[in-house]
């Protein structure tokens, strides 16, 4: 059951990094503009954050076992929609849709695991199992990410990166249709699907209109589409924020915010995120189109950022409890001076191999300290019973702050001739003022002993 409900977290992880490393294989073979390309990251992010909260929900009214399943065939239908695309534009549909079904998946599953394993020393080793299979995935997802699209096959190589999950998720969702339990409902629960459907019709209109006007210039439409949408998320978010105070349910909890630590550790979250999947988008299209490496190539140099991100990951805990802001600030620096690494020597253009996979390696190490501890340090200031509200907000505004690094990010890579150092200067920037914000807290952390 624990490798059944594992799956979804591997499923999920697998095509978000899957896909960064394939990138440029999938842009030559649909002739995909640089928008066209970057939604097709950004739309999965995007699906797969704004429905977690709502998924969280669903599964509790309508039976987790059940729609663990369902999502689970529904992540197969679109993956496999994804691998037979004719063009960009369907692609990039397929993917919000993978994307939300991914955001199904995984709530039911950490719930599953929690009912399953009632042994308190159990169900911690349950959860380390279950995030060590996410970090094998990321590993291995930019691994093949790099070698399936460097296969010979006519119809497009690039297509197994989807296709290879449709036969897994078969196994997977029959196997768990008949192993899993079910556990108890709560019938009672109120779903916001108004409330959340508005929500992503704003996301999907938001980062359509800016990421597209970013390439192809900004015309009346699309300006007014974007301002639309920002004044649609203002908007929804102070009517969800009135309902709360009037405790009336809502799609969103504000009640963690209340919380200083939390708001502290979620700010630096927003600057963090924007960097996170912005370096991969960035230097999967560096490697293979300025450095001519081919993409397998490119896919074992991101799995050495990924064994850096695995070593120090399993470190974390236990320096975060000694050192907390002190100890992110550290893992932070690690990933300034590894961008500034490969900016001076990446630059060159003649570098060797293997010196190129130990400054990935440098910055995994940075990287494996920094997001394991924020999200810890981000949830134990909370109370237990806010703890699964409080994930559920952390990672929606992570995934949706990953979706708009991928875009701004990517467009200042894109955009000149220069690209490369103005991307660099923009992530730098974003890590700086993540360690400034945890530096303020620890400073006011320390006044207040």
């Amino acid at each position: 059951m624990l490798f059944l409900i594992s799956m979804s977290i591997f499923l999920s992880v697998l095509d978000l990094f899957i896909v960064n490393v394939a990138i440029p294989k999938i842009r030559t073979a649909l002739q995909a503009s640089v928008a066209d390309i970057q939604l097709v990251i950004i739309y999965y992010v995007i699906g797969y954050g704004a429905f977690l909260i709502t998924s969280a929900k669903m599964g509790m009214k309508y039976g987790h076992k059940k729609i663990f399943v369902l999502s689970m065939f529904s992540f197969g239908l679109f993956s496999l929609l994804c691998g037979v695309a004719s063009d960009v534009h369907a692609l990039t549909i397929y993917r919000l849709f993978q994307g939300i079904s991914g955001a199904f998946m995984i709530p039911q599953g950490v719930t599953l695991l929690s009912h399953i394993y009632t042994n308190e020393k159990e169900r911690r080793q349950a959860y380390a199992i279950y995030g060590a299979i996410a970090g094998i995935s990321s590993v291995l997802g930019q691994i093949l990410g790099g070698v399936l699209p460097d296969l010979d096959f006519t119809f497009g190589a690039w297509r197994l990166i989807f296709l290879i999950n449709v036969p897994i998720v078969l196994v997977v969702g029959i196997l768990s249709w008949n192993l899993l339990v079910e556990v108890e409902r709560k019938r009672e629960m109120k779903i916001q699907f108004f409330s959340q459907l508005i929500l992503i019709l704003f996301l999907v209109v938001l980062m359509y209109s800016l990421v597209t006007g970013a390439d192809h210039g900004w015309t009346p439409i699309l300006f007014l589409s974007l301002t639309s949408a920002m004044i649609g998320i203002v908007l929804f978010l102070v009517f969800q924020f009135r309902k709360y105070k009037k405790e009336e349910e809502t799609l969103l909890d504000f009640e963690p915010f209340t919380y200083k630590i939390f708001a502290v550790a979620l700010v630096a979250l927003v600057f963090y995120s924007l960097v996170q999947d912005s370096y991969f988008f960035v230097y999967a299209n560096h490697f293979q189109l300025k450095l001519h490496y081919t993409a397998t190539q490119t896919g074992v140099l991101f799995a050495f950022q990924g064994v850096g991100y695995v070593i120090a990951s399993f470190m974390s805990l236990k320096f975060l409890s000694r050192y907390q802001e002190r100890f992110m600030i550290f893992g932070l620096l690690l990933m300034v001076i590894g961008l500034l690494l490969h900016y001076v020597l990446l630059y060159q253009g003649d570098i060797k191999f293997e010196t190129t996979a130990i400054l990935l390696f440098e910055y995994g190490l940075g990287c494996g300290i920094v997001l394991p501890a924020m999200f810890t340090y981000a949830l134990s200031a909370l109370p237990t019973a806010l703890t699964s509200a409080g994930s559920s907000l952390y990672l929606t505004l992570q995934q949706l702050s990953i979706a708009l690094g991928v875009s701004l990010v990517g467009q200042a890579y894109f955009s000149s001739e220069q690209g490369h150092l103005n991307a660099t200067v923009i992530m730098v920037f974003l890590l700086l003022m993540t360690g400034l914000v945890f530096f303020m807290g620890y400073k006011k952390r320390e006044r207040e002993r």
